[in-house]
């Protein structure tokens, strides 16, 4: 439509493509023009002055993205919704008959040994779901004091993970095979597994499963950024995030009153929707990184 080739590329954790970004802007490179990142990365990204910023009315579909997928800066805006997703409680149907559905399952002895759990605090946001379902909310968090006193409650999960993982892949196969027949597992991963004959389940927790997002960025280093423009803006139609997310399983970043996917399939990929979901509290992972990831390593995984 635009006329203009694009070439994807594999990206590294977020963490990986911060430290790549950082040392090509520095050199007034640009090893790709777009990039998805996650939300902590996003704001990394900016206090490194990676990104470059456009006015909103350079944009004819920002309309259509949910606010809260909208990073604006002083300078304009610098990061848009490309898509999220959900992490759901999941199961092998061979092994487990009744549904695995409410986080309390982490508490549960009936589960020990059982589950695979994201191994960090800032991909599992497992600090959000026990401050969400045990402390009345995320408010706790907002303290060191509250963190600690969470982290205590989250060490009572630790006799029921049979393995901690830091990228699905890793969780896929045990799934799959049953060797670790429930846990922790994004909704799209799960869902195509289940197209690829796997005999397993994902299920929207009942308290909340956790919705987390990827947001377009374009290096300030590009010298391609009104083609970036245009493919985000193009990305942004309510037609083309509907698309991605029918084909990926992924959740649009557009509010539901402009997607026209069927109720049936809406819930399959997003359940009851984000008004219902978890979101991460984003700004500790990055405010207090370093000491959230200190504790959490103390409390949960060498403890």
């Amino acid at each position: 439509e635009f006329d203009i080739e694009a070439e994807s590329e594999a990206q590294p954790t977020s963490e990986e493509a911060l430290t790549q970004y950082e040392s090509a802007v520095d050199a007034g490179e640009a090893p790709v023009d777009v990039a998805i990142m996650a939300r902590t990365g996003v704001q990394q990204g900016l206090s490194s002055d990676l990104w470059h910023t456009w006015n909103a009315d350079d944009y004819e579909n920002l309309q259509y993205i949910n606010d809260d997928l909208i990073r604006e800066t002083d300078s304009g805006v610098a990061a848009i919704g490309a898509l999220s997703w959900y992490i759901n409680l999941v199961q092998n149907t061979d092994v487990l008959d009744e549904p695995v559905s409410s986080w309390e399952a982490l508490w549960d002895s009936q589960y020990e040994n059982e589950l695979g759990l994201l191994t960090y605090a800032s991909n599992s946001f497992l600090l959000d779901v026990a401050a969400e379902i045990h402390f009345d909310g995320q408010d706790i968090l907002d303290t060191r004091e509250g963190v600690l006193e969470v982290l205590r409650d989250l060490e009572d999960i630790k006799p029921q993970a049979n393995f901690w993982f830091a990228n699905e892949a890793e969780f896929q196969q045990r799934l799959r095979d049953g060797n670790v027949p429930a846990g922790m597992l994004y909704n799209d991963v799960t869902l195509v597994m289940q197209d690829e004959g796997a005999p397993v389940e994902s299920h929207f927790v009942e308290e909340g499963s956790i919705l987390d997002s990827g947001l377009w960025c374009t290096l300030k280093s590009s010298e391609l950024t009104e083609e970036a423009r245009q493919f985000i803006d193009f990305a942004s139609r309510p037609e083309i995030q509907d698309a991605v997310a029918q084909n990926l399983y992924t959740s649009p970043t557009i509010d539901r009153e402009y997607s026209e996917i069927d109720e049936e399939t809406y819930q399959t990929i997003a359940g009851p929707g984000p008004s219902e979901a978890i979101v991460p509290s984003y700004d500790l992972y990055f405010e207090e990184e370093q000491w959230v990831n200190e504790k959490w390593n103390e409390f949960i995984i060498s403890g």
